[in-house]
């Protein structure tokens, strides 16, 4: 299995790629426009360093044209997945083949709370850190890994964001990852959303209030 840890040579070029794509960003009036539509501002954008897949680094050639969203540590960036823009052809997510399953914004874990909020994908754990809840994110059903369970101990709460749009797996994966956590407590967003799509309907304020978190 490849090693969590990138070697200094990967890690040299996640930078050189993620500062590449980063750049290309605000080129694009495209992904510009799906950013906003999600409820990024250029601020946000540049704080998780989300980027545009432009002009590809050998091995990021199938991601040509579709946002790249890198996974950042303290010690940088780990990995990248990339998303596609709208609703075209092809899959909506793409992983670089043979990376492992990683925690996204592993940097939520640093800081100070009783509690955090664990998704199903990134830009769900992008928009609960956002509304105030430190949140990270898990790629899909599959990506979720029993060590991963470690990383959340001593929370008073942990909360699992369940999806209910039309994916129809929040629950499986809600489940799934509760079973292994203490004081895990799974909360299903309403019908037809995910945490994102949740937010921009109703306001950060909702989100907080459902898992009755004072703002």
């Amino acid at each position: 299995m490849t090693s969590l840890v990138p070697d200094p040579a990967q890690k040299s070029f996640l930078e050189e790629a993620t500062g590449r794509y980063e750049a290309a960003l605000t080129r694009n009036p495209a992904a510009v426009a799906y950013l906003k539509k999600r409820g990024l501002s250029e601020d946000n954008a540049a704080f998780y360093r989300l980027g545009y897949v432009e002009s590809p680094l050998p091995g990021h050639e199938t991601a040509r044209g579709m946002l790249s969203v890198p996974y950042l540590t303290r010690s940088g960036v780990v990995t990248v997945r990339f998303r596609r823009l709208g609703d075209g052809d092809g899959p909506k997510y793409r992983s670089v083949p043979g990376d492992p399953p990683r925690i996204y914004n592993a940097n939520a874990l640093l800081i100070p709370s009783d509690h955090v909020a664990i998704c199903e994908g990134e830009f769900d754990a992008i928009a609960a850190t956002l509304a105030g809840i430190p949140a990270v994110g898990i790629a899909g059903v599959s990506a979720w890994k029993s060590y991963f369970a470690r990383a959340f101990k001593g929370y008073r709460a942990v909360f699992i964001l369940a999806d209910q749009d039309d994916k129809g797996q929040g629950m499986e994966f809600a489940e799934k990852v509760a079973e292994q956590i203490k004081n895990a407590r799974i909360s299903p967003m309403p019908a037809g959303h995910d945490v994102n799509s949740y937010v921009l309907a109703n306001g950060p304020e909702a989100l907080l209030a459902q898992l009755e978190i004072n703002a």
